[in-house]
């Protein structure tokens, strides 16, 4: 008798499982009550997702390319949290019977297990759905974990309907994005490594239902990917071309909702030429060219102006260099960083190339807003103005993961060690806490710790 009912209060149990779901919190809604739903991608920097009233980010942060990187230990602080963010934060400043003050806000809830906060983090929402990424935790033929692999993952924002994407072999060079077809739909746009210099091109179709992987592109040696607010929805890339004389490069472009691959027949008649896509900014493309008689320089074209040569009589010299890093649109021009002095430049089509900040200003530009560059170091963030170079510092403190971020438009959100104010320094248990933690500035520099704290 007793087993028996044991089974029925197990089956119930399990019922009510199936009916409500692996929801781990609770649903959020719009004020009318409804569900939220994204008809496009909602993306804030990459480390955070704003969804409603709520905040989705990684608890703290790990690299996961350290010699002694352990997964479940980062996994541990790391996690995939959420906060409710639509108002005042609220924090409990008693003491616990240690003596122990925890300086995590009230709230946080978490979402999911995996590693969230680390160095390859690309989160964005869409439809009812959280994409973010995480190390890779399959192992290798030899039984060995290979950490430098990227997986890509999506849930529900209820914690509902968790699965696993793809995975994907990534190094410094790699990319990964998201970007609207020309058939509306959007598509994962993965650049990664294929062998020791070259890389594969693939996209994967998202929204209410995940497509296949498709190789768009084997052995390629560079990329243009598309933004926003590109005319052309696709990738441009360069190959080997197949000239047996002489090494030489060409380049092409493909579709990445169609696949439909291109020649841009950029001069391969000229035995040796060497063209690199540098970046993109809508429908100008930067590339460096070598012609070969000369030293290569940095040259732009305007997609929807000129004619189908990336190369030749028509190429527009844009900068006095083989290569610039982080091309962006700012004001009336563009932001890059030469590779030469490390510094961040400034530059009209039209016009002088002078300096923002030098290389020992800045350890990573963050992000562009308006006429402000936002960049950060191991101990601050900071932001320049490009029409008059003024400065101010918004965040001051003894230890941040510089180059990661998010950003809502009204606060910066990053992971730094526990202040003193924090950490209570006459605490050992949290004074000793080493633990990258996430929290938030606004542009007035009022930080907020966002994270949860373990005691000790």
């Amino acid at each position: 008798m007793k087993k028996n009912i044991f089974k029925t209060i197990a089956l119930l149990f399990c019922m009510a499982l199936c009916l409500s779901g692996c929801a781990t919190v609770s649903n959020i809604t719009n004020k009318d009550g409804s569900k939220i739903y994204y008809d496009d991608v909602q993306y804030f920097q990459g480390q955070v997702a704003l969804i409603g009233d709520y905040l989705y980010y990684g608890n703290g942060y790990t690299a996961s390319d350290g010699e002694e990187f352990n997964y479940k230990d980062a996994a541990k602080s790391g996690y995939l949290a959420r906060l409710y963010v639509g108002e005042k934060l609220q924090y409990d400043l008693s003491e616990d019977e240690d003596g122990y003050v925890n300086p995590s806000p009230k709230g946080v809830e978490k979402v999911n297990s995996k590693l969230t906060g680390y160095q390859n983090q690309y989160m964005f929402a869409l439809g009812n759905y959280l994409y973010f990424t995480s190390a890779n935790t399959h192992k290798l033929s030899n039984t060995e974990n290979d950490y430098t692999r990227v997986s890509i993952f999506r849930v529900k924002f209820n914690g509902d309907s968790f699965k696993e994407i793809d995975t994907f072999r990534y190094d410094e060079n790699s990319q990964i994005t998201v970007q609207k077809g020309d058939d509306g739909n959007y598509y994962y746009i993965i650049y990664c490594p294929s062998g020791e210099d070259t890389y594969n091109l693939y996209s994967v179709k998202i929204g209410k239902s995940i497509g296949k992987t498709t190789l768009l592109a084997e052995d390629v040696l560079s990329v243009a990917i598309c933004d926003e607010n590109s005319t052309d929805r696709n990738v441009i890339y360069t190959v080997t071309s197949e000239r047996s004389d002489r090494e030489t490069t060409e380049v092409r472009a493909v579709n990445f909702a169609t696949g439909e691959d291109k020649s841009y027949s950029n001069d391969t008649s000229v035995a040796g030429t060497t063209t690199i896509m540098l970046g993109r900014e809508g429908d100008i493309v930067f590339y460096s060219y070598d012609k070969v008689s000369e030293e290569p320089q940095v040259y732009y074209k305007d997609l929807s102006k000129d004619d189908n040569y990336f190369s030749g009589q028509q190429a527009r010299h844009f900068y006095d260099a083989s290569d610039i890093n982080i091309i962006d649109k700012i004001w009336n021009g563009y932001l890059f960083i030469s590779t030469t002095s490390s510094s961040l430049m400034y530059k009209e089509f039209e016009g002088n190339t002078p300096e923002v900040l030098s290389s020992s200003d800045y350890s990573d530009i963050l992000f562009v807003d308006g006429d402000y560059i936002y960049y950060s170091n191991d101990t601050t963030i900071s932001r320049i103005s490009i029409k008059d170079l003024s400065s101010q510092t918004l965040v001051s403190t003894t230890s941040i993961i510089s180059g990661q971020c998010g950003y809502d438009g009204t606060y910066i959100y990053y992971f730094a060690q526990l202040t003193t104010e924090e950490s209570e320094e006459d605490t050992s248990e949290t004074a000793s806490d080493t633990n990258y933690y996430m929290h938030r500035v606004d542009k007035s520099g009022n930080v907020e710790l966002i994270a949860k704290v373990e005691k000790p």
